[in-house]
């Protein structure tokens, strides 16, 4: 099981480490759907979303009990729905996009919160990430720039998510 972790883990790196390469830091995660050529946005955008969470989900709800298993479940889809709503500078995919990734943070950090010793992390990266991203100019699909506070919250989010799943799973099987 340990496996799809890092399959998510490793997913979730290359994706970041590719568009960060090709196309510089993006404004945020999801503005890397636009820096996408256009026939390739939904492909692969939405692969890469469903390949980071269905292999955490799964490794996730087998170390997760009883009603932590609701906020896990809850976190993972409301993730893919992120990646379902991609095109968030579209009206009618706008509100969805907001919705599903502001519930994915709340349902990933309250189970960090409620279950784990981990929320260090989360307090500690979303501040330092806050920094890194507020002071650093970020790539946008409309040619433009602006800074990447979004993108280096998202960072802190995802990090936290993998320390703390993987934390947890350790204690587990200490």
């Amino acid at each position: 099981m340990i496996t799809l972790f890092f399959i998510s883990l490793i997913a979730f790196i290359a994706g970041i480490t590719a568009v960060t390469l090709k196309y510089s830091i993006p404004a945020s995660i999801s503005e890397s759907y636009y820096l996408l050529p256009p026939k390739a946005r939904i492909p692969i955008f939405y692969g890469w979303t469903v390949l980071v969470a269905l292999p955490l989900a799964v490794f996730w709800l087998d170390i997760s009990g009883g009603t932590a298993q609701t906020l896990v479940f809850f976190g993972c889809v409301f993730l893919i729905g992120v990646g379902v709503a991609a095109p968030f500078k579209e009206e009618h995919t706008q509100i969805a996009h907001f919705i599903c990734a502001g519930l994915c943070v709340l349902f990933t950090q309250l189970w960090i919160f409620i279950y784990t010793p981990f929320w260090v992390f989360t307090l500690a990266l979303t501040g330092l990430f806050a920094t890194f991203g507020y002071r650093t100019q970020g790539a946008s699909g409309d040619e433009e720039t602006s800074n990447s506070l979004t993108f280096f919250l998202e960072l802190a989010v995802f990090l936290s998510v993998y320390i703390s799943v993987y934390g947890f799973y350790k204690l587990l099987n200490y």
